[in-house]
């Protein structure tokens, strides 16, 4: 009987302004309890990680969950974020702001790195690309900063762009590496597996 019960979860709105507990048996009534928990409106509803936004939607991978995982309920319109760089839950326009050229979401990613510039490493690849096409002078205003310190911000983000750019192409060779080895028994052999021949070949004069 027990195992009908469902397990424990604990599920939050979009932008984190409400946490309940519930108990579930599969990604269905999760939904369902969850919705009508979190006030969630009608509709269609995604489910995901809230550590990392990975959207659960399979009962298989559902069931291989940890009991007490924590998730997030979100809408069409909402986007998962990092905790601490929320939206209301929503996807806000990229409209500007009176007396600023930087869309909300700029200013929000510019007050959290203002509170921790080490937060870069949590960015997207595209919120740093956006910081780096900010102009000095904006960046420095809203950071409370000179424009020199804007600039090195904008470096540090366009080196770890840089670099996140190169551990992908090291995994795609690595990738292509792997793949080559499966298909060809010459890829690790010294000078592509002729060596075994040469060493094998009779010299001039010998029997």
């Amino acid at each position: 009987m027990s195992g009908f019960a469902g397990r424990p979860f604990k599920v939050w709105n979009a932008d984190r302004s409400i946490k309940k507990s519930l108990m579930a048996a599969n990604l269905a009534e999760l939904i369902d309890k969850g919705r009508a928990k979190l006030g969630s409106p009608n509709g269609d509803v995604r489910v995901v990680l809230e550590a990392d936004g990975t959207e659960v939607d399979e009962e298989d991978y559902f069931s291989f969950l940890n009991s007490d995982a924590t998730l997030m309920l979100l809408t069409p319109s909402d986007k998962w974020r990092p905790a601490g760089l929320e939206t209301g839950g929503k996807d806000e326009p990229d409209t500007a702001n009176q007396g600023s050229g930087l869309s909300l979401h700029a200013k929000q990613l510019l007050s959290h790195l203002k509170q921790d510039v080490t937060r870069i490493i949590t960015f997207s690849d595209e919120d740093l690309q956006n910081l780096v096409g900010i102009s000095a002078a904006d960046l420095a205003r809203e950071l409370g900063e000179t424009e020199r310190y804007a600039h090195a911000v904008q470096d540090a983000c366009q080196r770890h762009l840089d670099e996140r750019q190169h551990t992908k192409e090291a995994v795609d060779l690595l990738r292509l590496y792997h793949e080559a080895r499966k298909v060809s028994p010459y890829v690790d052999a010294p000078d592509g597996g002729a060596g075994k021949k040469r060493r094998h070949s009779p010299q001039p004069g010998q029997s």
